[in-house]
């Protein structure tokens, strides 16, 4: 647990930090716009993303999620990680992989919480507008393997929607950021 926590910080510290150095980079700033239809259901999810371009083909996203039932007392489930944003292709087309990802589960009604390490994948396409505005239809696939079955129907149980496939349009900015070198 504690253990994992301190590993993830220092690789994404150890990340974002050799990329800053050694070259300017992009950041792009992202949060899923199409979650806001979730407001006029019974579990709203809100992510929002940093991602770190470390070249055309490659870089590092760090998202935050909270999943949220509504009413008093009910569960409140929190995600980070640290994904590759991997571009084979082009620019634009983006496959997201999982390389730590873990969650903290909070059953307020019970004062209990639990911590779940997991697994997705994502693919998305990028669109670039003046100003560094961007847009990102994307498909997210939880546990592609089929590996966490237990911790993935543990959290479908506490929510009254937790797909396992999700369409997301995630809008945001992207802004380059200076190098440390001359």
């Amino acid at each position: 647990g504690e253990e994992m926590k301190h590993a993830a910080t220092l690789l994404i510290l150890i990340c974002i930090g050799t990329s800053l150095v050694f070259s300017s980079s992009t950041l792009e700033l992202k949060t899923d716009c199409a979650s806001a239809i979730s407001l006029f259901g019974e579990t709203i999810p809100l992510r929002i993303e940093a991602q770190l371009e470390l070249s055309d083909e490659f870089g590092l996203m760090l998202p935050v999620e909270m999943t949220a039932e509504k009413g008093r007392d009910q569960p409140i489930y929190l995600e980070t990680g640290l994904f590759l944003a991997y571009r084979p292709f082009s620019k634009e087309a983006t496959i997201y992989a999982s390389l730590i990802q873990m969650g903290i589960l909070f059953e307020r009604r019970y004062g209990e919480q639990r911590t779940f390490f997991l697994n997705e994948v994502g693919f998305g396409h990028t669109f670039r507008f003046p100003f560094g505005l961007l847009i990102e239809p994307r498909i997210t696939i939880k546990d592609p393997n089929s590996i966490f079955k237990n911790d993935y129907q543990e959290l479908k149980d506490a929510f009254s929607s937790y797909p396992m496939i999700r369409f997301a349009l995630y809008g945001g900015w992207s802004f380059t950021l200076p190098s440390a070198i001359h």
